[in-house]
Order: C-alpha cells, then structure tokens, then sequence
C-alpha cells in the first residue's frame, strides 16, 4: 500500500529545508480548528498490548495544524507506545489511524509512511550517534538532499547551523564538532533543532524536550513554538514539568494505565488538576518536609569545603556539612556539573571533601546504568567499592541490602531479576538512587536525578532526600527544575562559573533564583570545542603512519635499497592481501562486530580463482559472484537471528574450509595470466603493489567518508536510533558484509597473482593479525569508528615486520612477540588519550 498525501505546503522555509525565522507574535492560539484543514493525524482507538499489560487501551487522539498538544502522565500510563505507533515503530493491535486526511491501515503503517507524512519526533533517550558530527546527524534524519560527491556536507552545516541558530539563538555549538564532545543539554538542543528543520515536516513530538536544558534555553525552545505554530506546524508535547505543558499547549490530554482519563483545553487545566488526574500527589509539601527536618548547626560534620576562585563574590567560604541538603541552582552551563564531577574525582584547588562521595547521573544512558545487567547487579554495584577485590559476594546479602534501599523509593523488589532497561525510565532512575544508597559513601552527589521521571516518582525521591539528611549524610543536590529547590535548605546560586549567591531557608524562592542566576558575568555554556583534540590525540591518530615510517627508517638504515622500487615491490607483494583484509575487517569493525572467518574467505577465494577461474572462467566468476551474495547472508543471518558475528562468522569459516578443500585438497592450481599481469606492472618505475594499496587506500578512505559511509558508522555507534530514524538495519547489515567480501576477494586474488598458486590455509593467519591492523589504525572495537589510512599503516607495520627482524639478523620467531608488543604499545597510548579527554 502506498499512501498519497496532500501536497506540501509551498513556503520558503520548506524550500530550503529550514525553519522559518523567529518572529515576535502574541501567544499562539492555534490556527483556527474552523478552518478547512483535515488534522495532521488522528487516531481512534488506539490498542497495544504485551502480553497480559495493555499498554494503550482504546486511545484517541488529534492534532490539528498549528495546535499544540500537551500529553501527559506517569511513567507507564502509555505515552511512549502511543508515540511509537505514532511514527511507525510500533504497530497497533486494533484502532484506526489517519495522517492529514489519508487512512492507513495500522498493521501496514510504518516508520517511511510516518516520515512521509510529516512526522518526526524527539525521543526523551537522545537519539543522535555520538561518533558522528552535529552536521551528518541532520544528515541522517534528511538525506534526501545528500550526494555522494565531495562537498556534500556542505547542504547539512548549513541546513544545521540555520536550524540551531532559529531554536537557539548563540547556541556556541560547531556543526562540524562531535556529538560526544557536547555536554547533554547541548546534544539535546542539537536533537530538537534537527527534527524541526526536517523539510516538510509537519508534526513534532517533543517528549521531554527541556528535561536537559536550562531556564534560557527552555524559554527559547517555548518562544520557537509559538512562532512556528502560527505558520501551521503541529507539536505534541510531552513532559513532567506540568507548568511548562500549561503553558504551552492549546490542548492536553492525560493518560493513565493505558487509558485516556482526561482531555481539554489547556486553558482549563492547572498543574494541580493534572497531577489529580495522573493520581499523583500534590507538590505543596515540599515547604513542610523542609520545615519537618532538624537545623543543622555549627558542630555538624564537615564534609566540603569551597573556597578560593570559585567562592569570589560571597567572600568567604562556604561549608558543607552533614545532614544538610545543598541545591546547585543556576542557568544551565554556569558551573553546577563541574563542582559535582569535582567533588565525586579528584577534587581540585578551592574544593576539599571529607569521606567517600557517591554520585548519581540524570543521563542514565550514558551516565548511569548497566544495560545489560539486571536491576539486581545495578543497584548492588554501589557496595563494591568498598569490598576487597577478591572478596566474595553474597547474593542473599545483596538482594538484602538493595530491597531495603528499593522500598524507601517504591521500586518493587520483584523486578530485581529483571533486566534494568525492562524498567521504565522513572524506575531505572530509582535503581540508580538506590545504587547510591547501599554503598558507604558519606556524600550523595544527585545531577538532575529527576529528569524525565514522572510526579510520583520525584514524590517518592523528595520524600527519600530527607531522610537520606537526617541519616547523617550531605546531599548535593543540581536540577534544572528551581521548583525542586524548594526542597533544600541551602541553595548556591552559579553564575559565570562561580557561586554569586548564598539562599537559606526561606529565602529560597524561584524568583530569587532566577534573580541571581542572572547575576555576575552570565552563564557559561560549554562550547563544543571543549572537546577539541589536543597534543596527545593528535599524536594517537599519527601513531600507526610513525610506526610505520619507523619501520621503514630502520630498514634503511640497515639496508638503503629496501627504499627502492624494487626494494618496495619486494616488501609489499605479500603485504597487499593483509592490507586488503584488514580493509575488510575494518568494515565489520565498524559495525560493532569481528569477523573470524575473513582469512578463510580470502583462503577460498584464493583458491577458486587458481582452480575454476583459471580452468573455466564463467565458472569461476559466477562462483566468486556467489561467494560475495554468501557473505551478504552472513550479514543477514546475524541480523535476522540476532546471533552474535563472532558465532556466525566463526562457522563460516568452517564452511570456506571445507569448500577449499574439497576443490583443492593439496596446495596447487595456476593464476590465470591476466591476473598475473594485473599485479606485476609499473607505473613510471613505481611497482603496482605499492599504487595497487594506495588505491585501496583512496577506495576505502571515499566509501567512509561518502553518505553509505556515515550510515554504516551510524549503525555501528547507535543501532537503535537509526532503526527509529527509519534506516532499514537489515539492508545495511548486508551491505556491509558484502562490502567487506570485496575487499577480502581482493585480497584473495591478490594472493593467487603473488603466489602463483594456491592454498586455502594461505588467508588463515590473516584473520586475527587483521583486527590488530584494525585497532592498531585507530578503529574502535566497540564500533562507529573506523580510518582506512591508519588501518592501511597498521597492516603495511605489522607485515613488515618479520621482514625488518631478518634486516636486524634476528630470528623472525620473535615475529609474533614484537607485533604484539607494538599492539600493546598503542593501546596503552589510545587509553592515555582517553583518560585525558574524560578529564577535559
């Protein structure tokens, strides 16, 4: 089925593929629901279910153009599968859908009709791939407008840098910097300018859009919506911070369990009613459960300290002791998150702390949980520290200890078995405080602890901060909602990087928060080039091409003519096939994934083209066409049935062995003299190994670098956020095995050009000398990360160096010894690296 919507509207925002500029207006009203404009989307009776849990249960819900909606509820009334069925991810059990006047079957909705009609939304987990730059994620989520021809960044920085500059006015964000080099308010910023500046967009799920944005930012954010929804474009608003959902929506509608309990105009909602009516508590104890803790007084514990730079404007120190609760206020950027990383490393000049610190992330993704552990071994990890390394753990005395911690937040200890991200986002955040909780630490770092989480459960979490207080630990407490402030007894206002306010008591306001917040030089939102590369990186990156300059210097230095031509035809025949299955494993590296059989294929290549190619050439080209189509099962095989690469790829090369010897059981066969000759000509005295590996080089170097590139590196870092972007992970996966079989039937051949014969054990060492190419060129194991050039210096390195042994007249069988002695080296400078960049 192929769905056909209303044309585009033809504005030259939409022509260029960005937003319109900012305008000053009154409050938006909506476009007028009169008018003769069918709803951006409309759905009736909505029903999903998981097994015996019915997710959504009978939901409508319209948006009209130009309306915000405001959706609200608690973690698990729905609100993220409703979404997901929205934008195609999910697919209904039974209700009907329509996007702007079109029915669409549900169970033949997805993810390409959704983005066809105008849907794009802004997952509360960011979705971007943090290997990436902010200009090839506009990329992704748009690239219609990409051409694999140099120059084709140009149309995202620009589109990317309008958008970032329309929402966020002086962001200070490089569109060419990596999204793993910004702090998470600024990936977030990145995130909600990016689904805006889609063209023809037309619908915009916000869920929990300012959870990590600052008072400026969010105000920003608001002042944008209102001025796009005047030209027509729709929001569906989801968030916990009530009052930001009244004041922005025209409409709301409430879920809880699954179910619609409430919907109207926004204007006849209040942030009580809402709360009522998502059968949370009310937020007015916050002031008695203040009042309710004891004084702390001058003879408490002292647990930290803060004096020097930092303290300037007060002009004295300011001590912090135990049993207190201590807010970080501030705009977003001011200093807040420094002082925490501070107090839970190595705290530096001006900060001194007493006792062990605990801390405790809003960004759980990437901050805070394990995901592949249960909810059990993420909360017992915070008695760890303190145990001795080979000490035994006791899992009665764990699961003892976590449920005492796990009641006090109502996290039902039944879910300890299950996996942490079977929880929704609210109790993983509670797995996370209860992390903290269990161990010994004297002070409890919280950053944002409550972001995204629902109002029950920051009552449950207000609740457990006083009595975490009168057990006689420091709470330290920074959150980008000043409401929660109101919970604290002191409150330390940033500003520019330093505290410019003291707030005690009842002195702690919003207004007087907001007062001086604004205070001072202003706030200091990290700019993305904080994550610039410095001397040691840049030093990393060289490391594969100096050692091999090194290796060659040596041999010079023994022997000049192995710097000839013809010293250099002779020291890289045999190196080309390495190369070229290094070339090939990078790309399945790249991936996340190893491939333990790319040796034998290359073995078995080896052999049909001295054996079928040479006796009965269209049968050896369409058994190598067939080789090539295999390999691209593998990638299929390991997609489907989701079983690990190393597993797969193992028993494929089992299979590539038995092939080969089942053709030739005896080393042998002939190459054919075209492929010969396609290995031994010169180029203006330059041999044809050595332009032969340039030209890999250059191949592998355009294919990275090209738009096929940037999404097979996107799947390689984020799989999940590119199979909600709509980038089939099946059709990539095939493709990325299929390139790697080319580079690995090229290697193949070129053993048989060299060689001149044949052997299916020929490619076998290769398999694992290759993924120390691989991680010796400056890839990442873990994926979304790959340098052909360095991976072409680090094979070239590794293969010459038995030949740079006997240059020295020592025994080649140290061959092994030294090529891992040069792997360990590099690893250990790389690790150097990372630790200085964590630091930064």
């Amino acid at each position: 089925m192929t769905a056909v919507f209303p044309a585009a509207q033809d504005t030259p925002a939409a022509r260029a593929g960005v937003s319109a500029p900012l305008r000053r207006s009154p409050p938006a009203t909506g476009m007028d629901p009169g008018a003769p404009h069918p709803p951006v989307v409309r759905l009736s009776g909505i029903c999903k279910a998981f097994g015996p849990t019915r997710a959504n249960d009978g939901i409508d819900l319209m948006v009209a153009p130009g309306e915000v909606l405001g959706l609200v509820g608690g973690n698990g009334a729905g609100k993220s599968t409703l979404m997901r069925v929205l934008c195609g991810v999910t697919r209904a059990d039974a209700g009907s859908l329509q996007i702007r006047g079109v029915d669409i079957a549900p169970d033949l909705y997805d993810t390409a009709l959704a983005q066809a009609g105008g849907i794009r939304i802004v997952h509360q987990e960011l979705s971007l791939c943090d290997n990436l730059s902010v200009a090839e994620n506009f990329f992704l989520e748009a690239p219609e407008a990409a051409r694999a021809l140099p120059g084709w960044r140009r149309i995202f920085r620009a589109r990317a840098r309008a958008a970032l500059d329309e929402v966020f006015p002086d962001h200070g964000i490089s569109v060419d910097a990596r999204v793993a080099h910004l702090a998470i308010g600024q990936r977030q910023m990145v995130e909600i300018a990016r689904a805006v500046a889609t063209p023809q967009v037309r619908l915009v799920i916000l869920d929990e859009p300012t959870s990590s944005l600052g008072l400026e930012r969010s105000r920003q954010l608001r002042a944008f919506i209102k001025a796009r929804t005047r030209e027509g474009l729709a929001f569906i608003f989801i968030s916990h911070k009530l009052q930001e959902v009244v004041d922005i929506a025209h409409r709301v509608l409430v879920l809880r369990n699954g179910r619609s309990v409430w919907s109207g105009p926004a204007v006849e909602a209040s942030v009580e009613a809402l709360v009522q009516a998502m059968g949370g508590p009310a937020e007015g104890v916050m002031l008695s459960r203040r009042a309710a803790r004891p004084a702390i007084g001058e003879g408490a514990r002292e647990r930290v300290r803060l004096s020097g730079a930092l303290i300037a404007p007060l002009g004295r120190d300011v001590v912090l002791r135990a049993g207190e609760v201590v807010g970080l206020a501030g705009l977003e950027g001011s200093g807040q998150r420094d002082l925490l990383h501070a107090l839970h490393g190595r705290p530096g000049s001006g900060i001194s702390r007493a006792g062990k610190a605990s801390f405790v992330s809003g960004d759980r993704q990437k901050e805070g949980v394990f995901p592949l552990w249960s909810v059990l071994a993420n909360i017992a990890l915070g008695r760890l520290e303190s145990r001795a390394p080979l000490g035994r753990v006791d899992d009665g005395q764990e699961r003892d200890a976590a449920r005492a911690a796990a009641e006090k937040l109502k996290l039902d200890p039944a879910r300890f078995d299950s996996p942490i991200l079977d929880l929704s986002g609210g109790n993983q955040q509670k797995a996370l405080v209860a992390r903290a909780l269990v161990g010994e630490a004297e002070t409890i770092l919280f950053d944002d602890p409550t972001r995204g989480v629902d109002v029950a459960a920051k009552e449950d979490f207000y609740a457990l901060i006083g009595s975490v207080a009168r057990a006689g630990r420091l709470v330290i407490w920074h959150s980008t909602e000043d409401i929660e402030f109101l919970e604290c007894d002191r409150v330390l206002v940033f500003s520019g990087g330093r505290i410019v306010r003291e707030l005690v008591g009842t002195a702690i306001t919003e207004k007087a928060i907001v007062d001086a917040s604004f205070a001072g030089t202003g706030a200091l939102e990290r700019d993305a080039t904080a994550g610039a590369r410095g001397p040691l990186d840049r030093l990393v990156d060289l490391a594969p091409f100096a050692s091999l300059a090194a290796v060659f210097a040596l041999m010079a230095w023994v022997n000049p003519l192995t710097v000839s031509m013809f010293g250099l035809e002779l020291l890289l025949g045999p190196a080309i096939a390495l190369v070229l299955v290094a070339l090939a494993q990078m790309f399945v590296v790249g991936g996340s994934e190893i491939d333990l059989g790319v040796g034998a294929f290359a073995g078995l290549v080896n052999v049909l083209s001295a054996t079928l190619l040479f006796d009965t050439p269209w049968l050896g080209v369409a058994a190598l066409l067939a080789s090539v189509l295999a390999y691209g099962l593998i990638g299929a095989t390991i997609q489907l049935r989701r079983i690990p690469a190393i597993v797969v790829t193992l028993g494929a090369s089992f299979i590539w062995l038995g092939l080969g010897y089942t053709l030739q059981p005896t080393p042998g066969g002939a190459a054919p003299e075209w492929l010969s000759a396609a290995f031994a000509w010169t180029l203006a005295d330059v041999p044809a190994t050595l332009i032969l590996i340039a030209v890999a080089a250059i191949i592998a170097l355009a294919i990275d670098r090209s738009p096929f590139g940037v999404v097979l590196r996107g799947f390689g870092n984020n799989a999940q956020a590119m199979t909600l972007g709509g980038w089939s992970p099946l059709r990539y996966a095939i493709l990325r095995y299929m390139l790697a079989s080319l580079f690995a039937l090229a290697a193949g051949l070129s053993l048989t050009a060299i060689n001149t014969a044949s052997d299916i054990n020929a490619g076998g060492p290769f398999t694992l000398i290759s993924v120390a190419a691989v991680v010796m060129g400056g890839c990442a194991l873990i994926g979304g990360m790959i340098s052909p050039l360095g991976v072409v210096a680090g094979a070239l390195t590794l293969a010459l160096v038995g030949a740079l042994l006997g240059a020295l007249g020592v025994s080649t069988d140290y061959n092994a010894a030294v090529q891992g002695c040069l792997l360990l080296s590099m690893l250990a400078l790389r690790a150097l690296a990372d630790r200085r960049e964590a630091r930064r």
